[in-house]
Protein backbone atom coordinates (compact mmCIF):
# COMPACT_ATOMS: atom_id res chain seq x y z
CA UNK A 1 0.00 0.00 0.00
CA UNK A 2 1.37 3.13 -1.20
CA UNK A 3 1.99 5.89 1.66
CA UNK A 4 -0.45 8.53 0.38
CA UNK A 5 -3.48 5.52 1.18
CA UNK A 6 -4.11 6.23 5.18
CA UNK A 7 -6.59 4.03 5.54
CA UNK A 8 -5.88 1.67 8.14
CA UNK A 9 -9.41 0.18 10.43
CA UNK A 10 -10.26 1.89 13.15
CA UNK A 11 -11.89 0.62 16.01
CA UNK A 12 -14.05 2.44 18.76
CA UNK A 13 -14.29 6.49 18.68
CA UNK A 14 -11.41 8.37 17.37
CA UNK A 15 -11.58 11.96 18.62
CA UNK A 16 -9.80 15.18 16.64
CA UNK A 17 -7.05 16.11 18.41
CA UNK A 18 -4.75 19.20 17.10
CA UNK A 19 -2.23 21.12 18.86
CA UNK A 20 -1.99 24.30 17.48
CA UNK A 21 1.42 26.64 18.60
CA UNK A 22 3.18 29.87 17.82
CA UNK A 23 6.81 31.05 18.16
CA UNK A 24 7.61 33.47 20.45
CA UNK A 25 9.24 36.32 18.97
CA UNK A 26 12.29 37.55 21.37
CA UNK A 27 14.09 40.98 21.18
CA UNK A 28 17.53 41.72 19.04
CA UNK A 29 20.27 41.07 21.26
CA UNK A 30 22.40 43.83 22.52
CA UNK A 31 26.04 44.38 21.25
CA UNK A 32 27.85 47.16 22.48
CA UNK A 33 25.19 50.09 22.12
CA UNK A 34 24.23 48.41 19.09
CA UNK A 35 20.98 46.26 19.10
CA UNK A 36 20.91 43.43 16.23
CA UNK A 37 18.17 43.00 14.37
CA UNK A 38 15.69 40.12 15.32
CA UNK A 39 15.75 37.32 13.97
CA UNK A 40 11.94 37.52 12.62
CA UNK A 41 12.75 40.27 11.02
CA UNK A 42 15.70 38.86 9.17
CA UNK A 43 13.82 35.91 8.12
CA UNK A 44 11.04 37.53 6.82
CA UNK A 45 13.28 39.75 4.57
CA UNK A 46 14.83 36.09 3.66
CA UNK A 47 11.96 34.94 2.78
CA UNK A 48 10.33 37.79 1.38
CA UNK A 49 13.73 38.18 -1.38
CA UNK A 50 14.73 34.55 -2.01
CA UNK A 51 11.48 32.82 -1.54
CA UNK A 52 12.90 30.25 0.90
CA UNK A 53 12.79 29.43 4.36
CA UNK A 54 16.23 31.00 6.23
CA UNK A 55 17.63 28.09 7.72
CA UNK A 56 20.57 28.90 10.17
CA UNK A 57 21.76 25.25 10.98
CA UNK A 58 24.09 23.57 13.31
CA UNK A 59 27.18 22.91 11.11
CA UNK A 60 27.54 19.54 13.22
CA UNK A 61 23.57 18.52 13.85
CA UNK A 62 23.67 14.81 15.16
CA UNK A 63 19.86 14.99 13.91
CA UNK A 64 18.46 16.19 10.18
CA UNK A 65 14.46 16.72 9.93
CA UNK A 66 12.43 17.26 6.60
CA UNK A 67 10.11 19.74 5.25
CA UNK A 68 8.09 17.42 2.91
CA UNK A 69 5.72 19.02 0.32
CA UNK A 70 2.63 17.86 0.18
CA UNK A 71 -0.38 18.60 -2.54
CA UNK A 72 -2.44 20.36 0.10
CA UNK A 73 -0.39 23.11 0.19
CA UNK A 74 1.58 22.42 3.89
CA UNK A 75 5.07 21.00 5.15
CA UNK A 76 4.70 17.58 6.84
CA UNK A 77 7.99 17.69 9.42
CA UNK A 78 8.92 14.40 9.14
CA UNK A 79 12.26 11.76 10.77
CA UNK A 80 14.03 10.31 8.04
CA UNK A 81 13.08 10.18 4.33
CA UNK A 82 9.56 8.74 3.85
CA UNK A 83 9.69 4.94 2.14
CA UNK A 84 7.55 4.62 -0.83
CA UNK A 85 5.36 1.70 1.41
CA UNK A 86 4.74 0.58 4.60
CA UNK A 87 7.81 -2.02 5.74
CA UNK A 88 6.13 -5.40 5.53
CA UNK A 89 4.69 -6.84 8.49
CA UNK A 90 7.30 -7.74 11.33
CA UNK A 91 6.85 -11.15 13.50
CA UNK A 92 4.23 -11.37 16.43
CA UNK A 93 6.93 -11.48 18.99
CA UNK A 94 9.30 -8.33 17.20
CA UNK A 95 5.90 -6.50 17.96
CA UNK A 96 4.64 -7.64 21.75
CA UNK A 97 8.93 -6.35 22.21
CA UNK A 98 7.96 -2.80 20.48
CA UNK A 99 4.71 -2.33 22.51
CA UNK A 100 5.80 -4.18 25.34
CA UNK A 101 3.30 -6.48 25.91
CA UNK A 102 3.51 -9.42 28.12
CA UNK A 103 4.28 -12.11 25.67
CA UNK A 104 1.66 -14.71 27.97
CA UNK A 105 -0.99 -12.15 28.15
CA UNK A 106 -0.61 -11.17 24.74
CA UNK A 107 -0.78 -14.85 22.99
CA UNK A 108 -4.05 -15.03 24.81
CA UNK A 109 -5.25 -11.55 23.97
CA UNK A 110 -4.39 -12.18 20.03
CA UNK A 111 -5.73 -15.73 20.35
CA UNK A 112 -2.34 -17.16 19.08
CA UNK A 113 -0.25 -20.15 19.36
CA UNK A 114 3.05 -20.04 20.91
CA UNK A 115 4.39 -21.44 17.36
CA UNK A 116 2.78 -18.24 15.83
CA UNK A 117 5.19 -15.83 17.58
CA UNK A 118 7.73 -15.86 14.64
CA UNK A 119 5.10 -15.75 11.79
CA UNK A 120 4.26 -12.35 9.90
CA UNK A 121 1.63 -10.89 12.30
CA UNK A 122 -1.60 -9.15 10.96
CA UNK A 123 -1.26 -6.76 8.64
CA UNK A 124 -3.90 -4.42 9.40
CA UNK A 125 -2.52 -3.72 13.03
CA UNK A 126 0.93 -3.76 12.25
CA UNK A 127 0.02 -0.84 9.62
CA UNK A 128 -1.86 0.96 11.76
CA UNK A 129 0.87 0.51 14.71
CA UNK A 130 3.31 1.70 12.04
CA UNK A 131 1.55 4.78 11.10
CA UNK A 132 0.81 6.11 14.27
CA UNK A 133 4.49 5.15 16.01
CA UNK A 134 7.31 4.15 13.69
CA UNK A 135 6.47 6.44 10.39
CA UNK A 136 8.74 9.56 9.68
CA UNK A 137 6.27 11.18 10.74
CA UNK A 138 4.98 10.05 13.90
CA UNK A 139 9.09 10.22 14.77
CA UNK A 140 9.21 13.37 14.51
CA UNK A 141 5.58 14.07 16.29
CA UNK A 142 6.88 12.29 19.28
CA UNK A 143 10.22 14.34 19.06
CA UNK A 144 8.65 17.73 18.48
CA UNK A 145 5.85 17.45 20.40
CA UNK A 146 7.35 17.50 24.15
CA UNK A 147 9.77 20.78 22.96
CA UNK A 148 9.19 24.00 24.46
CA UNK A 149 8.52 25.58 20.76
CA UNK A 150 6.13 28.14 21.57
CA UNK A 151 2.95 29.39 22.62
CA UNK A 152 -0.88 28.08 22.62
CA UNK A 153 -1.84 29.62 19.51
CA UNK A 154 -3.24 33.13 19.88
CA UNK A 155 -2.04 32.98 23.43
CA UNK A 156 0.60 35.68 23.00
CA UNK A 157 1.05 39.53 21.53
CA UNK A 158 4.73 38.16 20.40
CA UNK A 159 4.31 35.62 18.46
CA UNK A 160 4.84 34.44 14.98
CA UNK A 161 4.13 31.79 12.98
CA UNK A 162 2.41 27.91 13.49
CA UNK A 163 3.07 24.55 14.16
CA UNK A 164 0.29 22.50 14.74
CA UNK A 165 0.03 18.72 15.57
CA UNK A 166 -2.39 16.45 14.40
CA UNK A 167 -3.19 13.24 16.16
CA UNK A 168 -5.38 10.92 14.48
CA UNK A 169 -7.34 13.81 12.94
CA UNK A 170 -9.49 11.49 10.42
CA UNK A 171 -11.83 8.65 11.32
CA UNK A 172 -10.23 6.59 8.76
CA UNK A 173 -6.64 6.72 9.96
CA UNK A 174 -4.37 6.50 12.60
CA UNK A 175 -1.84 8.29 11.86
CA UNK A 176 -0.43 11.44 13.43
CA UNK A 177 1.99 14.41 12.21
CA UNK A 178 2.81 17.83 12.15
CA UNK A 179 2.08 20.54 9.95
CA UNK A 180 3.22 24.15 9.03
CA UNK A 181 1.97 26.19 6.40
CA UNK A 182 4.49 28.74 5.40
CA UNK A 183 8.62 28.98 4.99
CA UNK A 184 8.49 31.77 7.61
CA UNK A 185 6.83 29.01 10.12
CA UNK A 186 10.14 26.87 8.95
CA UNK A 187 12.45 29.78 9.55
CA UNK A 188 11.18 30.24 13.06
CA UNK A 189 10.97 26.52 14.13
CA UNK A 190 14.34 25.91 13.21
CA UNK A 191 15.75 29.07 14.87
CA UNK A 192 13.69 27.68 18.01
CA UNK A 193 15.48 24.57 17.87
CA UNK A 194 18.88 26.60 18.12
CA UNK A 195 17.66 28.45 20.77
CA UNK A 196 16.68 24.94 22.70
CA UNK A 197 20.04 23.33 22.34
CA UNK A 198 18.44 20.65 20.16
CA UNK A 199 21.45 20.28 17.69
CA UNK A 200 18.84 19.53 14.95
CA UNK A 201 19.24 20.64 11.49
CA UNK A 202 15.84 21.27 9.21
CA UNK A 203 16.00 20.88 5.40
CA UNK A 204 13.56 21.49 2.80
CA UNK A 205 12.74 17.94 1.04
CA UNK A 206 11.45 14.50 2.04
CA UNK A 207 8.46 14.39 -0.18
CA UNK A 208 5.85 11.10 -0.10
CA UNK A 209 6.49 9.53 -2.93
Amino acid sequence: MALGEFSPPVTGPMEKITDRRQFLIRAGIAAGQLALPRFFDRALAFVENHNEPLLEVPPNAGKKLYAAFQDDGVYWIIDGLMPSEIPPPVSWREYFLLTGDDFVRAIENWELEPSQLDEPMNYWTWETYWLYNLSPNALAYQYLHDLDLGLEFGKGDRAEGEIRFQDAPMMASDCRWEEVDDLLSLSLLQNRLNELGENVSLELGGKFT
